[in-house]
């Protein structure tokens, strides 16, 4: 992969300055922030997979050889609005402050985070040992997308192109490390074929299995010659118990908008819910080099019947694309709190304005799995905003335009990308036991005065309902450390894990992975004083800025009580020579015995 690949934008300072000219999306755009009434799509369009069938159990599996890999870097996400920064003068809007938000030198200390790190082991990575991925797979991938989920014994993180099985009590080793496709060994096409990255991992809380999803991309070649060529696919596999080396339901469907990017995920009691940012190429042709799929096509947001796919079942997939322009990278609420059914919502849209905005987009969509023509999707064109205190994505003006703005000790080592376009995986959704609030948790990554911070926030919602407002807003401190690439979730006692990157510049303070967030009962807003869960002792070289696309906290569904986080971090200075580590937490709010 080129450079070119990774979507840098630089501008110079000139047109940086440029940017207070007008709004990405033109008053138009802005008008739609008081629109009295949600605009609403509907128009679903209803597939059957192209292809479906049971596994055997994944460990009597026998992998596909693996497909030649000319290049070591996986694609990275495509930022929509910055790829119209060159066609259009951005500005901020009124709404925003040109001061951006800091943390007095005056204020108090903060409280150490109270929540105590338990089991930690090392994932799945880059170095030559029993978890080694190349080892695998044949080749070095860049970087890890890195996310995990916890069922009732076992814990499974997925990385780009590969995922292990592990013990949740001792953290051992059960199986793997499996090439992604591994899911899809004998299934035939290109989910048994292509390993393309972007993938999700999720355990389905109400009912006990393991839900695995990974798009394919129709990539080939590298460099310049880089080319994407449909047919595209979403390829799923519903496990048929709680054990995650056990048989599968496996299931193809193809992604036919476009290029289908970002994959995000949220499951419910009724539909397991999948988004995805589709991009088609600028010269209308199917397939293109990479470097020229630079047209924006919209949100794809879909629904999958989850009942169907836990009994193996004929399923339908039921899709609405959102070709607005003003909606991107939406993420679909995820439950912690099992057996929700009814409308989907979700929240993102957060770059139309530059440098910022004051707003969270929130949408909902209302799937009817018998009538699918009655199928809707509300809150298009930002007209369900939600208004939250005035931010400035991070970005790093002026000179070079774009997200890859972190520094890291080593001189020479790369600046790495924030992804501050977009909120953060994942959407996690918490309804009280006692009948009360459903809370909705969500971050992403914004600038301070001197670095950038991980912002965060608790949307509250009353039972059975989907307006949302802003319950509660907190950011990590303005303390010149650079906080990206996070993911947060809330336990049964309303504490709130925040956990992401952190580097900075300074000796010492290569990319490594912390947590910190509130404790019930704190101020509202209050971000309590972080902890170290995993040191990184070297920089990242050479592998264009990619630090991963997200992270992932998970709230064990056995307790409700211990979250589960999982991130990257460099053992030593290298060029593709990533870890992971996957770390438990718990808040003393939950008892021995949670």
């Amino acid at each position: 992969m080129t450079k070119s690949d990774t979507w840098i934008l630089r501008f110079s300072g000139a047109i940086f300055a440029a940017l207070s000219a007008t709004a990405l999306c033109g008053p138009a755009a802005a008008a739609q922030q008081s629109a009295s009434q949600p605009q609403v799509l509907s128009k679903a369009i209803v597939n059957t997979p192209v292809h479906s069938d049971v596994s055997a159990p994944l460990t009597a599996l026998t992998a596909s050889p693996s497909v030649p890999q000319a290049s070591d870097t996986t694609h990275a996400p495509i930022k929509p609005k910055m790829l119209q920064v060159a066609g259009a003068p951005l500005t901020r809007t009124g709404t925003v402050s040109a001061a951006q938000p800091t943390v007095s030198a005056l204020e108090p200390p903060r409280p150490l985070i109270s929540a105590r790190r338990g089991l930690g082991f090392a994932g799945v990575d880059e170095v030559d040992d029993a978890l080694d991925c190349p080892a695998v797979i044949g080749h070095s991938p860049v970087p890890p997308d890195t996310n995990a989920a916890v069922g009732d014994t076992q814990v499974v993180q997925w990385v780009n192109e590969c995922y292990a099985v592990f013990d949740k009590a001792s953290g051992g080793l059960i199986a793997g490390p499996f090439a992604g496709n591994q899911f899809w060994a004998g299934f035939g096409g290109n989910c048994e074929t292509k390993n393309d990255g972007d993938p999700i991992i999720q355990w389905d809380k109400a009912h006990h299995v393991w839900v695995a999803s990974q798009n394919t991309f129709g990539l080939s070649g590298s460099g310049s010659t880089r080319r994407t060529d449909p047919p595209y696919f979403t390829c799923i596999a519903v496990s048929q118990t709680a054990d995650a080396t056990g048989s599968y339901n496996r299931y193809a469907f193809a992604q036919r908008p476009g290029f289908p990017d970002y994959p995000k995920w949220g499951l419910s009691g009724n539909a397991y819910y999948q988004t995805q940012n589709v991009f088609v190429c600028g010269t209308g042709n199917p397939g293109c080099l990479f470097s020229d799929l630079n047209t924006f096509g919209g949100v794809n947001v879909c629904a999958y019947e989850g009942a169907e796919m836990r009994e193996g079942r004929p399923a339908r997939q039921i899709c609405i694309l959102d070709n607005s322009g003003f909606d991107d990278s939406m993420l679909p609420a995820d439950d912690d709190t099992p057996g929700r059914t009814g409308p989907e919502v979700l929240l993102g849209a957060i770059d139309n304005f530059l440098p910022g905005d004051s707003h969270v987009y929130e949408f909902v969509f209302t799937v009817d799995f018998e009538e699918p023509e009655n199928s809707t999707l509300a809150g298009v064109n930002g007209t369900m905003p939600i208004s939250v205190p005035a931010f400035h994505l991070a970005i790093c003006p002026p000179g070079a335009f774009n997200t890859f703005c972190v520094p890291q000790p080593t001189p020479g080592s790369d600046l790495l990308d924030t992804l501050g376009d977009r909120l953060m995986y994942r959407l996690a959704r918490f309804v009280d036991a006692d009948g009360g609030p459903q809370h909705f948790l969500v971050t992403h990554t914004v600038n301070d005065t001197a670095a950038v911070g991980a912002r965060w926030y608790e949307f509250r919602a009353q039972q059975h309902s989907t307006s949302l407002s802003l319950y509660q807003s907190g950011q990590t401190p303005d303390d010149r450390h650079y906080r990206w690439m996070g993911s947060i979730a809330m336990d049964k006692h309303g504490d709130i894990a925040l956990g992401y990157s952190r580097s900075s510049a300074r000796e010492e303070d290569s990319p490594s992975i912390y947590f910190s967030g509130q404790t019930a009962g704190d101020p509202l807003g209050m971000t309590e004083r972080e902890a170290l869960i995993k040191r990184g002792h070297g920089s990242q070289l050479n592998s264009f800025g990619r630090w991963g696309d997200y992270s992932s906290m998970a709230l064990d569904g056995a307790d409700s009580c211990r979250f589960w986080y999982t991130n990257q971090y460099y053992p030593a200075d290298g060029t593709r020579a990533w870890a992971t580590w996957i770390a438990s937490l718990k808040f003393p709010n939950c008892g021995p015995g949670e």
